[in-house]
């Protein structure tokens, strides 16, 4: 395979290449059954893309390609926030290439497979958005035919973004996976999709990401139940119809199942237990989930939180605010009668009579003070040691425990906090509100690993997102519960380059926890509230 395009695409061969002379070719993102999948930079709008450059094994398969170029073009017309955007189209050394949008995240096979079987919460909300997407596809006779995990990429906030439209019963007597239709197996290669083909593949991409099991062939509610006992009736009976053999026992439509997943969303947050069953939807999206419900839909309260014990008129005791706290409301004004002036002049001689011999009392007191502490900071350092030196951080992982975090946090990004690259750092994921839903879980953070135990005396964090809360915690080996670590410092609201005082006590520790409790907003990303780690460095005691 001298050329690199013999059969598979040599992502060697490719790298460094300018494909239809704007789009410059980086690295490889990953391979499908059609295509090799490449991050680019766009030279002309200076962003990056990904390039989808199709196998030349499939060079010869005109229905293929062209099936795929014209869904390209369809794609292209659309408009959807879960929908990822084609930007070009075209040929690079007689090989058909597809220019998409750069979705920087995950695929949901590769959330699968590292944290399958996913919370029910979870999968519902994603399919949602997936519902929609493909709805609105539908809607303008656009049908995917090519749904699996593989195609539905989930951004840094988790949402979806679903791609590789087209394919139909081609792709699905080469890959024969659960997720393709059963009447897509037996048809002619080239047979266009049906909006029935994709409520099949949703139905078994729930199925799958709730069990870690492909769906038997027939498979019934009481099965998905047997396996997922947390899984409602309402929603292992909606899967279930649209995993039927016979496709006209499916839903009637993409939008029919789209709302079957939003009524199963709303009864589950009006289970008679509220707080628990908000607790249990929110647990693994809270970060996600209200931002991406159309306005008329938060309207209606299908997802908003309630107002606890709201009351009206002066029943102060009974009202509360949107974050559940009581709220004081002010009293009327009582009316002021206005003063004479000779009541001002005399009021001011009482003051002045009163106020100096004390502000005489407090500027000697003072200056006493200061002696003493200066001398107290003299003896401290002396018996402490007030050097510090710079230490080396030789790890970094996110921490996000569970219950209540997914076990993962930007875990792909931990390096850029510690690595004296500015171009580089870490975040959190974007959030709906600064504050963490304490039922749900309490924060999050970033655990750095030192080269030694040390006797850690400051923090300095630099970022260009100041105003999130943290805490510093330190541990002999690196706990997997927050009840593992020792808080050292107070928690504190971050400005870039300001250093966080530790005290470690009379203990050295190898393992430090920034602990973050309260998030900033992001105005450089549609209001998200999080936290970013440009740079942190570990400063302790001096040996010397």
């Amino acid at each position: 395979m001298a050329d690199g395009l013999a059969g598979d695409i040599a992502p060697e061969r490719l790298i460094g290449e300018r494909i239809a002379g704007r789009f410059m070719v980086e690295r490889l993102i990953g391979r499908g059954e059609l295509s090799t999948a490449f991050r680019a930079h766009d030279e002309r709008l200076h962003r990056r893309v990904t390039v989808k450059v199709f196998h030349p094994r499939h060079r010869d398969d005109v229905h293929v390609v062209e099936s795929q170029l014209a869904a390209a073009r369809s794609v292209a017309r659309l408009s959807h926030e879960n929908i990822a955007i084609v930007i070009d189209r075209g040929e690079h050394e007689g090989l058909p290439v597809v220019v998409l949008e750069h979705v920087r995240g995950e695929n949901f096979q590769e959330r699968i497979d590292r944290f399958a079987p996913l919370p029910v919460a979870e999968v519902v909300n994603l399919a949602l958005q997936i519902a929609r997407a493909l709805a609105y596809a539908h809607g303008h006779g656009v049908v995917h035919g090519n749904l699996r995990p593989g195609n539905v990429l989930l951004t840094e906030d988790r949402d979806a973004k679903i791609v590789d439209f087209g394919g139909g019963s081609y792709v699905a007597q080469l890959v024969g996976d659960p997720y393709s239709a059963p009447e897509l197996r037996e048809v002619d290669p080239g047979m266009p999709a049906e909006p029935s083909d994709d409520i099949y593949a949703l139905g078994a991409l729930c199925w799958v990401a709730l069990t870690e099991q492909a769906p038997r062939a027939g498979a019934d509610q009481s099965e998905l139940q047997v396996l997922r006992p947390d899984v409602s009736p309402r929603l292992a009976a909606t899967i279930a119809r649209a995993l039927s053999l016979d496709p006209e026992a499916r839903h009637l439509s993409m939008r029919e199942l789209a709302a079957e997943l939003a009524a199963v969303r709303e009864a589950s947050l009006a289970a008679p237990d509220r707080d628990a069953a908000r607790s249990d939807m929110d647990q693994p999206t809270q970060a996600w989930a209200l931002d991406h419900v159309p306005a008329d839909e938060q309207a209606t309260g299908i997802i908003a939180m309630p107002r606890q014990g709201a009351g009206s008129g002066d029943d102060a005791s009974a009202a509360t605010s949107v974050t559940g706290r009581p709220v004081r409301r002010r009293r009327a004004p009582r009316e002021k009668r206005a003063r004479t002036p000779q009541e001002v002049r005399a009021r001011i001689l009482a003051w002045s009579i009163v106020v100096a011999p004390l502000a005489a009392l407090v500027i000697f007191g003072l200056m006493i003070a200061g002696e003493r502490s200066s001398d107290q900071v003299e003896s401290g350092t002396k018996q402490r040691g007030n050097a510090v030196t710079k230490v080396a951080v030789v790890g970094a992982s996110s921490f996000d425990p569970r219950p209540g975090g997914d076990g993962s946090e930007h875990e792909d990004e931990v390096a850029g906090a510690y690595d004296d690259n500015p171009e580089t750092s870490w975040q959190t994921e974007g959030y709906a509100t600064i504050s963490f839903n304490q039922n749900v879980k309490p924060g999050v953070g970033l655990m750095l690993q030192l080269e030694s135990p040390k006797d850690v005396r400051e923090i300095r964090i630099t970022t260009n997102l100041p105003g999130w809360v943290v805490d510093v915690r330190a541990a002999e080996t690196p706990a997997t519960t927050l009840a593992g670590w020792r808080p050292v410092s107070e928690a504190v609201a971050v400005k870039s380059g300001a250093a966080i005082p530790v005290d470690m006590g009379d203990t050295e520790a190898s393992y430090l926890l920034l602990w973050i409790t309260q998030l900033a907003i992001d105005t450089d990303d549609t209001n998200k509230a999080r936290a970013r780690i440009e740079q942190v460095d570990v400063f302790a005691a001096d040996s010397q």
